[in-house]
């Protein structure tokens, strides 16, 4: 919810309802293709293996699209969605 403020907050409605919708069918997407993101080396340790994909915002500024796949249960949990113009040290802390 952070972020959806963030973009009602800083950009047009329409742009903001554009990203915002753009967003949520990538993160959607996961369903189908969740393979398809990277290994998040900041959540190697956990239990679980934490993956990524990368939604750009704006020219200029990226989110990380945080997420775990349950095999057992075939569900994709998405954790955070991480800007990466944040400090990288606090991907730790916000996914627990």
């Amino acid at each position: 919810y952070e972020l959806v403020e963030y973009l009602y907050e800083y950009m047009s409605l329409d742009r903001a309802e554009e990203v915002a919708r753009e967003l949520n069918e990538m993160t959607l997407s996961l369903d189908r293709l969740y393979h398809r993101g990277s290994l998040e080396e900041k959540l190697v340790s956990r239990k679980k293996s934490y993956r990524y994909i990368l939604f750009k915002r704006t020219s200029k500024a990226t989110v990380k699209i945080i997420y775990y796949v349950d095999q057992k249960d075939k569900t994709v949990y998405v954790t955070d969605f991480f800007p990466t113009e944040k400090d990288p040290k606090k991907i730790s802390a916000r996914n627990k």
